[in-house]
């Protein structure tokens, strides 16, 4: 009896085993195994294969200057359904200890954005215009992650359009072990940290030279793909106008 209830807990076990962890492919390439470019085409197929996207991050850019250095941090987040359910927002301190927002969403083919510089509703004939419009102001975060997601509508350069890209020694970031892609993204040094795991961007590193001072702009991610989004995170919500 002891020995039968020994194989038959055995048993058990290799069968629970076997449902939480998924074999392991024998031609799946080990992580070490994968050139710059296989990482960067798993994460553009990450993306834009997905049902659902999320994330939380911010922009942080320190100025560096002869008379000193300033730093600007402008955080954002993006909330993504498929096929056609879309928020963005970032927000920045304007200096004098007001924040100020911009509100991207899209239902369908209604796109709405919201910006306290020009403050009121507009509705742009696309979700593609209305994103240009963010991308400069919002230090990429409006176009970069988007662009991603929705290659066939949304114009302008991508991650994967990167040029020498490399791969440099793996490193963590908060715990997640991650890919390191270095190369050049419109023409300024940039690094990538792709998690190993969900091939989702954690982590942009770039520098730009300008003819006085240069920058160093970090943009960090939290992600998270296929996940149940609540309508309440995909509502147009700007400020109420008095």
């Amino acid at each position: 009896m002891r020995v039968m209830f020994f194989l038959l807990t055995t048993a058990v076990c290799y069968l629970i085993m076997s449902a939480v962890v998924p074999p392991v492919r024998a031609d799946e390439p080990k992580p070490e195994a994968l050139k710059a470019e296989d990482v960067l085409g798993r994460m553009a197929k990450v993306y834009s294969g997905c049902k659902s996207y999320r994330d939380s991050g911010v922009v942080k850019t320190v100025f560096v200057q002869a008379n000193g250095n300033r730093t600007v941090e402008k955080p954002f987040t993006t909330v993504f359904l498929r096929p056609d359910r879309f928020r963005f927002e970032f927000k920045e301190n304007n200096g004098r200890g007001q924040e100020r927002r911009y509100i991207i969403w899209r239902k369908g083919k209604e796109v709405q954005t919201w910006w306290d510089i020009k403050p009121g509703v507009e509705k742009p004939e696309s979700l593609n215009l209305a994103l240009a419009g963010a991308t400069g102001v919002s230090d990429l975060s409006a176009h970069t992650v988007p662009a991603l997601l929705l290659p066939k509508e949304v114009e302008g350069r991508r991650l994967m359009d990167m040029t020498e890209a490399k791969r440099i020694d793996d490193a963590k970031l908060d715990k997640v072990d991650c890919f390191r892609i270095e190369g050049k993204f419109g023409g300024n040094p940039t690094t990538l940290w792709i998690d190993q795991k969900s091939f989702l961007v954690r982590q942009i590193d770039a520098q730009n030279k300008f003819d006085d001072f240069r920058t160093e702009t970090t943009t960090t991610y939290d992600p998270a793909i296929d996940d149940e989004i609540p309508d309440k995170k995909l509502e147009f919500d700007p400020p109420t106008q008095k």
